[in-house]
């Protein structure tokens, strides 16, 4: 039968029941309110279960009942919609920026309740860590009446940097994180990478569905893919990142003993490098001078961004082929709007010259500052709706931090 926990439940019915509360979660989150019976025929299950399932997530909160509507062409009793509720349950996004700290709660459907944000406290990644766990509690201390089911925080980095770098404050590793995270709220943790966060929000929150990819250009690049309703790759942030492949023509060394690879080619760590290294910019600018127009450097920039974008012109479409996605989604802002225009118009010929086919690809606009936040948020709605029950032991409504 398996082990059975203290509901009388064995495993292996537990399993199952999350499994109904889940899809009833993922069938709301994704169409809209809707009753028992289309509940039924969307997620495949009896229609006995879904009403045993509905009322346990009444029960919790974690669904309402709207105001019955009669459908003109249907006879019989109203339809009694399900929906999630508003404000009344929330997740709580944050990111870490190495210049600053961003906190959101949103509702389950992205609609921002509250923000807040702070530079970057902390000079070890355990002080980071711990800063921006206590901020993200202030920021939940903040929710009167509302319960928070969980946390999704999104860090800047996306791999394990070369020991003989050192570890930087900011790049903080998911174990410190989550532990930091969870003995200072007592509430459910999700960490991952910046790109995979914007991966899931384009599609709880953007409406983009099917197999869809995100290219992420940034102090890293990135790769994360949404194939319907699951997230693609490894769960630690490990998964989609492209550092070490090599881009056609490149010869800057990389750490890891090669030439050419993406990390030392396009990223905005390597672009920025070379731009204090030639004099294009003073030594201690950050990646956004990256963008800047000042005329006595601006022409030295404007051909380092312009070299990138013909070298992700090149790297890119063969990495795209692989996936082959239904869409491709761009972030990032590794140049000006014309500049970005012509990396994709790069990417669209050579994919069709080595493919045979068109792409298609897009460029969505940057995600500055709270939104970050909610990007973040989005890792906590992506895991609460595929397991919503297993933290039901939780306090959620007092998210008490634990002793």
């Amino acid at each position: 039968m398996g082990e059975v926990n203290r509901t009388g439940r064995t495993q292996l019915m537990e399993s199952q029941r999350n499994g109904t509360a889940s899809a009833i979660l993922r069938t709301i989150l994704r169409d809209g309110p809707v009753g028992r019976k289309q509940l039924a025929a969307a997620t495949g299950s009896s229609f006995t279960t879904i009403t045993r399932s509905v009322r346990d997530l009444l029960e919790r909160g974690a669904l309402v009942e709207r105001d019955a509507v009669r459908s003109p062409a249907a006879a019989g009793r109203p339809v009694l919609p399900l929906d999630l509720p508003g404000p009344e349950v929330l997740v709580v996004g944050t990111h870490l920026h190495p210049q600053r700290t961003t906190v959101g709660a949103f509702t389950l459907r992205g609609e921002r309740i509250h923000d807040a944000a702070r530079p970057a406290g902390g000079s070890s990644t355990e002080a980071r860590a711990r800063d921006a766990a206590l901020l993200t509690r202030e920021v939940i201390d903040e929710l009167e009446g509302s319960a928070v089911v969980g946390i999704g925080v999104a860090t800047p980095w996306a791999e394990d940097r070369l020991a003989s770098l050192g570890p930087r404050p900011w790049d903080i590793g998911y174990d410190v994180m989550t532990e930091a995270m969870r003995s200072t709220t007592g509430l459910p943790v999700w960490v991952d990478s910046n790109v995979r966060a914007l991966a899931v929000e384009h599609h709880w929150w953007a409406g983009m569905r099917g197999n869809v990819l995100t290219i992420l250009v940034g102090r890293s690049i990135g790769l994360a893919q949404m194939r319907e309703e699951e997230l693609v790759w490894s769960g630690r942030g490990t998964g989609g990142i492209v550092s070490h492949i090599q881009v056609p023509g490149s010869e800057q060394r990389c750490g890891c003993g090669q030439v050419g690879c993406i990390a030392a080619t396009c990223t905005d760590d390597a672009l920025l490098e070379r731009a204090i290294a030639t004099g294009a910019l003073p030594p201690g600018s950050r990646q956004q001078d990256l963008l800047e127009t000042a005329p006595e450097d601006a022409d030295q920039l404007t051909a380092l961004r312009a070299g990138r974008v013909r070298e992700l012109g090149l790297v890119l479409p063969p990495l795209i082929d692989l996936v082959d996605p239904d869409l491709t989604i761009l972030r990032g802002t590794f140049g000006t709007p014309e500049e970005i225009e012509e990396c994709l118009a790069l990417i669209r010929g050579r994919y069709r010259e080595i493919v045979g086919r068109d792409v298609r690809i897009e460029h969505r606009a940057p995600t500055a500052g709270g939104n970050w936040a909610r990007a973040s948020a989005a890792l906590a709605v992506h895991g609460y709706v595929n397991a919503p029950l297993l933290g039901e032991d939780l306090e959620v409504e007092s998210a008490t931090p634990s002793p």
